[in-house]
């Protein structure tokens, strides 16, 4: 029977592999730093959080160490999550890049992205500005009509673009399977080298 590969298995492969990108049917390039950079970076934030509830939350109320918290979060997946997103769009195959020519793909895209951000941003806003006269009930209640809203905006802009367009979507089901086997190959063929040294 054929194993199909998943998304986080090529991820895996193309991460661990020695990041490999795939770029009209060739291989070439890596990952650079970017593997260090992202344990620092996470490193960096979890040090940050438990420096500031140590020693700095007590002067503020729990609404604006929350507010303290997502702004951390956010700042670090702009950064680290920017970065890796830069170098995976070029790591997608000639073929993959066909999907954006789908009607409404690339808006529906944009707006997965945008969206999340805006959501978080007024979460920040929201939690340092005015949750502090409103109690901790009220404030979730904010918090979970804002993943609400977020979550069904966005199931409702790609389920009517799934039921329009889901049949255009199945000639782009290989090409996972794809580029997790050229990257398979890629690191037999490195192995084998490390191995003749």
């Amino acid at each position: 029977m054929k194993k199909h590969k998943s998304f986080k298995d090529i991820f895996y492969y193309l991460l661990i592999g020695g990041g490999k990108i795939l770029k009209e049917e060739k291989l070439k390039g890596d990952v650079g730093l970017k593997p260090s950079i992202s344990i620092v970076g996470g490193v960096g934030w979890l040090i940050f959080v438990i420096i500031w509830f140590a020693f700095y939350a007590t002067n503020f109320p729990w609404e604006k160490n929350l507010a303290v918290l997502l702004l951390s979060i956010l700042i670090v997946f702009i950064l680290l999550g920017g970065m890796w997103a830069i170098w995976s769009l070029r790591m997608i195959p000639k073929p993959g890049w066909e999907v954006f020519k789908i009607s409404g793909f690339r808006w529906r895209i944009i707006t997965s992205i945008i969206l999340p951000f805006a959501a978080i941003i007024f979460l920040i806003i929201w939690f340092w500005y005015y949750a502090e006269p409103y109690s901790v009930w009220q404030n979730i209640a904010i918090l979970l009509v804002t993943l609400l809203a977020l979550g069904g905006i966005l199931g409702a802009i790609w389920a009517r673009w799934g039921m329009k367009h889901g049949h255009e979507m199945k000639k782009f089901e290989n090409i996972g399977e794809e580029i997790g086997k050229k990257v398979e190959d890629v690191m037999k063929e490195k192995k084998e080298e490390e191995q003749k040294d």
